[in-house]
């Protein structure tokens, strides 16, 4: 029992960590209220992502128009991987790999703003920061995106 106490106080740590970090930029994860799945355990429903920014007018010559114009990209991967998570959903095998799918998708959220929170702190305190932050998240939806892709090109070729 003693051997688990380091990994359980680092597992603790991590989820401290992860929470200070979703709180420093205005985006959330909203677990959806869909309905649940035909054959599902009750509560088994897939994450949705939204974010909670309001969209700014799209520029190349400002920097409020940048960080508009890689919000709007930002929506549009979102809804691409949106529509891709559910028409990866009921291929998983069972309720046990829909939930291990479930705490992938919520991970990557994690990792998502944590590694652009990480990448923004580059110019923190200056306009720049905010355009680095979106930057990073369409870099990493585009990526995700690919991923599910891939899962799911996997699943239609078994």
């Amino acid at each position: 029992m003693r051997r688990f106490l380091p990994v359980a106080v680092l597992v603790a740590l991590l989820l401290v960590t992860g929470a200070f970090l979703l709180g420093r930029h205005s985006q959330a994860l909203v677990v959806a209220t869909a309905p649940t799945l035909v054959g599902a355990q009750p509560g088994l429903t897939m994450p949705a992502l939204r974010e909670s920014f309001t969209v700014l007018p799209c520029s190349p010559t400002t920097t409020i128009g940048l960080e508009g114009c890689a919000e709007r990209r930002i929506l549009t991967l979102d809804s691409q991987i949106r529509v891709l998570r559910h028409q990866l959903f009921p291929d998983l095998f069972d309720n046990a790999a829909k939930r291990r799918f479930i705490v992938g998708e919520v991970d990557w959220f994690v990792y998502r703003r944590a590694t652009c929170s990480s990448e923004a702190d580059v110019n923190e305190g200056g306009s720049l920061a905010s355009v680095d932050f979106a930057d990073c998240l369409v870099n990493l939806d585009e990526q995700h995106l690919a991923e599910l892709t891939a899962l799911k090109s996997g699943y239609e070729n078994r």
